[in-house]
């Protein structure tokens, strides 16, 4: 269904607004992407170009981490030890790594060289100790980390990211909850609704109401005045140090619950690999 959408948009976008896509933005899941690039909506003088979204980047790093602390959890490496305890590869520690991988791509997100350069510092600083300094330790094998190659981080310049989107399409079923069947006049409605809310807040209703000839009390407007007020604050209150420790506390208890399921079940999911 994404895939049919998604080819829809692109190959109606010229005659409708006469106006040429030149970027994809998408979270790793490369069908909608192929089928684009094979498509060629606008012929083969204006390819599509693919971008990642930083924010699924950064998560694919902590993935790969996790998967690879669960496939050695009991497999003894040269030194002896496991690849988890204390002072080792911890959850604490994937997180951190996670984190300052993504950080590393969005403060340098103009320049692919200074992006690896810098995944590499993150690297570099938590493997290093004063009596075994590591900071330019690179593996043999060129496909071991390629999440620092720059045919990724190429992608990343611009630092672009999916949250808009997502924070649209929750929107969207909001509107038109995903549980309920829906024509789609309904879902045209809800996402033309959806999309006047995210553009100019939630008092947008009003002027929509008001074109039906509908007349709206005071109580409604203070409501919808409430309610976009409430959506500041909440956004303003989310960048605080506080509510980023909170957020940070409840995805680590969040993350350790995944792990412990796949030790007892195994990997269930995961994309790309079924």
């Amino acid at each position: 269904m994404e895939v049919d959408g998604m080819l829809r948009i692109f190959n109606r976008s010229e005659k409708l607004h006469n106006l040429k896509y030149s970027n994809y933005i998408e979270d790793g899941d490369t069908k909608t992407f192929n089928a684009l690039f094979e498509n060629k909506p606008y012929g083969d003088d204006h390819l599509i170009q693919k971008i990642e979204c930083v924010g699924h980047v950064q998560k694919r790093m902590g993935t790969r981490l996790r998967k690879l602390k669960l496939v050695y959890s009991k497999k003894k490496l040269s030194d002896g030890k496991t690849i988890g305890g204390k002072g080792r590869l911890t959850d604490s520690l994937i997180d951190k790594l996670a984190h300052y991988y993504g950080n590393a791509i969005r403060c340098n997100s103009t320049s692919v060289k200074e992006m690896r350069k810098a995944i590499w510092a993150v690297w570099g600083h938590s493997c290093s100790t004063d009596d075994e300094p590591m900071h330019w330790f690179c593996p043999t094998n060129p496909n071991t980390w390629y999440l620092s190659h720059p045919a990724l981080l190429k992608k990343c310049l611009g630092g672009k990211t999916q949250n808009p989107n997502e924070s649209l399409n929750s929107l969207i079923w909001k509107f038109c909850p995903k549980t309920i069947g829906s024509s789609l006049q309904i879902a045209e409605n809800a996402s033309n609704l959806a999309t006047s809310v995210f553009n100019d807040g939630n008092q947008i209703l009003i002027t929509i109401l008001e074109k039906f000839g509908l007349k709206i009390n005071r109580n409604v407007c203070v409501s919808l005045a409430e309610r976009d007020n409430r959506r500041i604050f909440t956004s303003r209150q989310r960048r605080l140090q506080s509510s980023f420790e909170a957020r940070r506390a409840k995805k680590i208890k969040k993350s350790k619950e995944i792990e412990l399921f796949q030790q007892q079940e195994g990997i269930s999911y995961e994309p790309g690999a079924f």
